[in-house]
Order: C-alpha cells, then sequence, then structure tokens
C-alpha cells in the first residue's frame, strides 16, 4: 500500500541517519593520527574554479588566524593566547558561516633556526601547526598555509614582512610545509604573503623579481639572495605534493594585472591566483591598488574566467563596515574566493579586526563580514 511505501522510506532513512550517526561519533573517538590519514575534504582546481571531493564548485570564504607568524619569536607562546586555537574559537568561526581559515607562518619557528626558542619552534611548532589544521579541518573547513614572515637568510629571526624571501631558507621551508601536509588535500599552500620588491611598485621588473627572485638581477629596494615563486612552487611540487598554490604579485601582493603573464610554470597546473585588498576611510578609500570596481571589472573580472581567484586578506582600516561590503557582493558574484582580516582580538585601532573575544563576538569591522555570510 501506499502508506506501507511511506513507512518504508522512513525506516529507511532514519537507518541512515543512525548509520551517519555511528560513523561521525567512529571517527572522533579514533586516535588523531588515523583521523588524519584519511580526510574527509578535499580541494583542488578545474578550469576556473575550485572543486570538492565530488567536483562540486567550492568558493572559500572565511578569515585569517592571526598569531602564529610572530607570537613564536616576540612572545612566550606559539598562537595569540590561549583562546585563539581553542574549541570554542574554532566553533565560533563556523557559526559566522566560515568554510575556511589561513593560517599564518613564520620561516624562523617552522625551521627551528636562527635562536628561536625550543619551546616554540622546530618540531613543536610543526606539531602544534598540524595539530589546529586538523581541528580547523574536523569543524569542516579548508585550510590556507602562507609564509607569512621570513627572514633575510642571515642569523636574525623573521620579525616582520620583507620584499621578498630569502634564498637560503624559504625553499627549504616550502618542501619541509608540503612534506608536512601533502597527504592532507583539504590545504592549500600560499607561497609567499605579499612581496613588494623593486620599492612597491607595478612594473615588469618587479614581476619578473617576483617569479625568478635574485635570478637576472631584477630585483632592487633589498640586499639579499631573494627566492621566486617559481624556485619555491619547484620546492613543493618536488615533495610529490599536489596541493592547490596560491601565488601573488607585487604591491604587496596588491596586483594581477600581469599575473598571467608572470605566474609561475606548475606540471598539475593547481596554481590559483592571489591578491589582497584594503580600504581606508569612506573619504580616502584607496589603500591597496585593487581597491576599486574599476580595478575589479578590468581586472579581476576577466582573471576569474582563467583562474581561481583567492582574495587571502581583505579588510577596513577605519574599523567600519561600508567600504568592503560592495567587494564582497561583487565577488560573490565572480566566484572569488575572500578571507577577512583577521580572526584575533583586537581593537582596530592599529589594523583590521573581526572580533573582540574569540568566542565570536563581532566589531563594528566584523559586524558587516558577519551579517553578509
Amino acid at each position: 500500500s501506499d502508506a506501507g511505501a511511506v513507512a518504508r522510506r522512513i525506516v529507511m532513512k532514519v537507518r541512515k541517519l543512525l548509520i551517519g550517526c555511528a560513523v561521525l561519533i567512529a571517527v572522533c573517538l579514533l586516535p588523531t593520527s588515523e583521523a588524519v590519514a584519511q580526510p574527509i575534504m578535499s580541494i583542488a582546481m578545474s578550469g576556473d574554479h575550485l572543486v570538492d571531493q565530488n567536483g562540486t564548485p567550492v568558493v572559500l570564504r572565511g578569515a585569517d588566524t592571526s598569531g602564529t607568524e610572530y607570537a613564536c619569536v616576540s612572545e612566550n607562546s606559539i598562537f595569540d593566547g590561549t583562546q585563539e586555537a581553542s574549541p570554542s574559537s574554532i566553533a565560533a568561526m563556523r557559526s559566522w558561516g566560515f568554510n575556511a581559515a589561513r593560517v599564518e607562518l613564520n620561516e624562523s619557528c617552522w625551521l627551528g633556526v636562527q635562536g628561536v626558542k625550543p619551546a616554540y619552534s622546530g618540531q613543536t611548532y610543526q606539531q602544534a601547526i598540524e595539530q589546529y589544521v586538523d581541528a580547523l579541518n574536523a569543524a569542516g573547513m579548508y585550510v590556507i598555509v602562507d609564509m607569512h614572515f621570513s627572514s633575510t637568510g642571515g642569523a636574525k629571526k623573521a620579525k616582520g614582512q620583507l620584499p621578498m624571501p630569502d634564498e637560503r631558507y624559504a625553499p627549504a621551508f616550502w618542501t619541509s610545509v608540503a612534506t608536512a601536509f601533502k597527504d592532507n588535500p583539504a590545504v592549500i599552500f600560499d607561497l609567499f604573503n605579499e612581496p613588494y620588491p623593486n620599492h612597491n611598485t607595478d612594473s615588469a621588473a618587479s614581476w619578473t623579481c617576483d617569479l625568478r627572485g635574485s635570478v637576472g638581477g631584477t630585483c632592487k629596494g633589498f640586499h639579499y639572495q631573494a627566492a621566486g615563486m617559481q624556485q619555491l612552487l619547484d620546492a613543493v611540487r618536488s615533495t610529490g605534493a599536489t596541493n592547490v598554490v596560491m601565488v601573488g604579485g607585487p604591491q604587496y601582493a596588491g596586483d594581477l594585472d600581469q599575473w598571467l603573464t608572470y605566474a609561475p610554470v606548475d606540471p598539475i597546473d593547481q596554481l590559483a591566483a592571489s591578491i589582497h585588498i584594503y580600504w581606508d576611510t569612506p573619504a580616502h578609500p584607496d589603500y591597496s591598488p585593487c581597491y576599486s570596481a574599476s580595478c575589479w571589472d578590468d581586472v579581476l573580472t576577466p582573471l576569474s574566467t582563467k583562474v581561481p581567484i583567492i582574495v587571502g586578506e581583505f579588510g577596513e582600516l577605519d574599523c567600519g563596515d561600508s567600504l568592503y561590503p560592495p567587494f564582497l557582493d561583487f565577488a560573490d558574484q565572480h566566484g572569488i574566493s575572500y578571507l577577512g582580516w583577521a580572526w584575533f582580538v583586537g581593537s582596530c585601532a592599529k589594523e583590521p579586526s573581526l572580533i573582540t573575544s574569540y568566542s565570536g563576538t563581532p566589531t563594528a569591522y566584523g559586524i558587516g563580514y558577519q551579517e553578509h555570510l
């Protein structure tokens, strides 16, 4: 009878639900190493967009998790306090609607070189980062790991942003990072946070320096040997890692107008374009090269039909939420991914902070993003 058929369908659905719950409980009870051995998420490039393990298009929407790039060299910790990597903080990120997080790394701390305290560097730092990435993945978020702070390759620790990555340590950094995460297809590699060679100019020389490093003599504005994006990409691929890799252009990753001409050659075609976009104040919004709608239309729209674009950072420096929402609408229309700077507790007085607590309470700037998502 019809009633019997309906009853059978209900029983089947309940049975599937119970099986799903049992599987979920079993996975949660597995030791961490076993749970990570079989990631349930993956992300890859397919043409001009990102896709998940089922081939379904994915657009990343999330935030940067500032702390792990500086705390290990300037404080007695790895994270920004005890709550940054806590389960409650990760749960709050998901409650906002994030499906991605970008985790900033420090070259000196990851490699355990240049005198960083062993308690916050080398294997200890690496394990902490890997566990954090696992926790973010387990919560349903893809993770971007980037080389945020690098050194000049000398004796001084990586304590801030430099125009280009150094040739001495940066390739070794990416060989090590790629080895650590090559079996996790839910992780994306962002080769270098914000290049700004040649006195922060958008020129052929700057783009060539970005691509090749000190080879060819086009790099100016600093006095150490630089590694280019091709060299770093080669270091990643030499490990057998097939993860998606992000590459940005000059002017603090603010330009993409010549990206197709100067992009590294990737043998497996898993290269996404990275850009950072910031606004200052309503009276003077210009803070990064692609802050205006004309740049979005002239540069980002045509490029988005060729490769995936990931806005690794966006932010509004007046702690408001009136300047960036139109860009997020534009990005949604064109399948462009974006991550807000940043998921850390701050007052917005010095840099955009989305939250006032790691329980997810938004700042005035964060309110707009939360509402958009």
